[in-house]
């Protein structure tokens, strides 16, 4: 059972209900054809009745247009679920996908969820499902051919059963190639991301021919396992069609044998041709849609794992009860994202309200990860984090509960105005430009073609690294949130930017709201009231700015003055 509510794909009850009974009434009318035969056979020939060959035929033809209306309207209702299923959970999987994060065991193992929905979505929308519904009235074909002579239900068994072991051997030849092929994929893909993602500094070092080269091979190799289960299918699938037809001319040949000694009428020698392909058919297109099943399967498989694992959290209830208050840490411990040895050890502090601290230490300190676990990004195993009566990390952070600045800005797609308001609905347009001055941002913005509805593009070198930093900066600085987090925020600034980010943290210590600066660069901690130092992911140090700094440089000129002596 679905912990976020059942929505398996046969759940929709009053959904599958009319598929069955048009796929009943369908497969029923599927005896036109051999019925025809017998009668054409038992009563026209015989008789040589013009009038009731007509009558006949055009009963046919009403009964075959029926056939087509309701095997038309099953396939649309069966599109229909698979569009429902998807509807219902393709934005609660992308929540998740936003919370965890792709590759979270949080989330659930293996590739990514929207592209199992999409499997899951093609795969019930195809043929192969229906002939999976209409598999059991192979059984009754199969049944009618044994009242018709029981050696025409023996071989259309057996036929059957050849065809489900030609499935069974396809599978299992294509297996290899097919893993082999996604494992090539996968990696093809994850170069050209690393290429989308920073191909100005690897061209200019001379890495983007290396790494085009590189995912060559790979689409290669990638293409060549493809091309052989591609190749193998195709075998398989001639195999089954070809196998289905020599069943239906070896019963044509076994109906005239047993007229010829006059154990069956001539009717019988093409009805149970008819019948014969008939009952096959859903076996052979299961042969040769298995892989794809299966990959559905495993795929679904998948998505309930995801969301078994995931609550979706409480949003407007966690955003409306932030309030400012003092910022209080105790005991925290940090693991990663997918668990494992602890990357960050807190044994406290506490920031009032309206103050500033700042985070300093080396690379690799753990300033980073403990912006990441604010925000919710890395989870808290033990501790407390609490902004005044709120337990840090908001389970979704939105509209104004926080304020972040990321060491890399990411500009999507969409105005100047969308970046800054992160792109809500309704914004006011006062708030954006009153977060955008205090960034610094506003004369740059409105010397822009179109100001704040300039539409910015990804890729788009719109903005120097700096702007694109101060934007980032607006961004956190909208909505006036509680709590700001500012993870190396003057990395990129020169001393105009500097200036503007000080002045920012003036502002919001004014007006009651807590700062965190992450910073390597002294002058991003000029604003700050007091100091965390971190060393190999644990809290080394904590107090006023000024004593943490004098304690600092004591300690570095004891070192200094030890390093000779201690030398061997």
């Amino acid at each position: 059972m679905l912990r976020n509510g059942d929505v398996r794909p046969w759940r929709f009850s009053r959904l599958w209900a009319p598929v069955l009974i048009f796929g009943a009434l369908t497969n029923m009318l599927m005896l036109t054809g051999p019925l025809f035969m017998l009668q054409v056979y038992e009563r026209v020939l015989p008789s040589s009745s013009v009038p009731t060959l007509a009558v006949l035929f055009a009963l046919v033809i009403f009964l075959y247009a029926m056939m087509a209306l309701l095997d038309s309207a099953r396939s649309r209702i069966l599109i229909r679920i698979a569009a429902r299923l998807r509807k219902k959970l393709e934005r609660r999987l992308l929540d998740g996908r936003l919370q965890h994060g792709p590759r979270s065991d949080v989330f659930g193992p293996g590739g990514c969820a929207l592209q199992d929905l999409e499997i899951v979505h093609r795969t019930l929308s195809s043929p192969a499902v229906l002939a999976m519904l209409d598999t059991p009235w192979t059984f009754a074909f199969l049944a009618l051919l044994f009242f018709f002579h029981p050696l025409l239900g023996v071989l259309a068994t057996f036929g059957g059963l050849a065809l489900v072991l030609l499935a069974l051997v396809g599978h299992w030849r294509a297996r290899a190639p097919l893993a082999r092929a996604q494992v090539a994929g996968r990696e093809a893909e994850s170069l050209v991301s690393a290429l989308d993602a920073d191909l100005l500094s690897l061209s200019a070092l001379g890495m983007d021919q290396p790494l085009a080269d590189r995912w060559q091979a790979q689409r290669d190799a990638a293409l060549g396992a493809l091309l052989t289960a591609s190749d193998r299918s195709a075998i398989d699938g001639a195999l089954a069609r070809s196998f289905r037809l020599l069943m239906q001319s070896s019963v044509l040949a076994l109906g005239a044998l047993l007229v010829i000694r006059g154990s069956a009428s001539g009717g019988v020698i093409v009805s149970a041709s008819i019948l014969m392909g008939r009952a096959l058919m859903p076996v052979e297109t299961l042969a040769t849609q298995w892989p794809g099943i299966r990959a559905a399967w495993a795929a679904w498989r998948r998505i309930e794992v995801r969301l078994q694992r995931w609550t979706p959290p409480a949003i407007g209830a966690a955003a409306s009860a932030v309030r400012p208050g003092p910022l209080l840490a105790q005991h925290v411990i940090v693991t990663p994202a997918a668990g494992g040895v602890p990357i960050l050890r807190l044994k406290g502090f506490e920031v009032p309200q309206g103050g500033a601290l700042g985070v300093i230490g080396p690379s690799g300190s753990g300033k980073s990860t403990l912006a990441a676990a604010l925000v919710g990004a890395v989870p808290v195993i033990a501790g407390a984090l609490r902004l005044g009566d709120t337990v840090l990390p908001i389970p979704r952070p939105v509209g104004r509960a926080l304020g972040y600045l990321p060491q890399r800005v990411a500009l999507l797609d969409g105005t100047v105005a969308d970046n800054i308001a992160r792109f809500c609905p309704s914004p006011d347009q006062a708030e954006i430009e009153r977060a955008a001055r205090l960034a610094g941002m506003h004369e740059v913005i409105t010397a822009l073609p179109d100001g704040y509805r300039t539409r910015l593009h990804p890729g788009e070198y719109r903005f120097s690294g700096g702007e694109a930093q101060r934007l980032g900066l607006a961004r956190a600085l909208f909505g006036d949130p509680p709590l700001v987090i500012l993870d190396e925020p003057n990395a990129h600034l020169d001393a105009a930017g500097s200036a503007c980010l000080n002045g920012a943290i003036r502002a919001l210590k004014a007006r009651g709201a807590v700062v965190l600066v992450m910073a390597h660069r002294p002058g991003a901690i000029a604003e700050c009231d007091s100091l965390l130092v971190l060393e190999a992911g644990a809290q080394v140090a904590f107090g006023p700015r000024e004593t943490v700094l004098r304690e600092s440089v004591r300690n570095h000129m004891a070192l200094v003055s030890t390093g000779p002596r201690a030398a061997p």
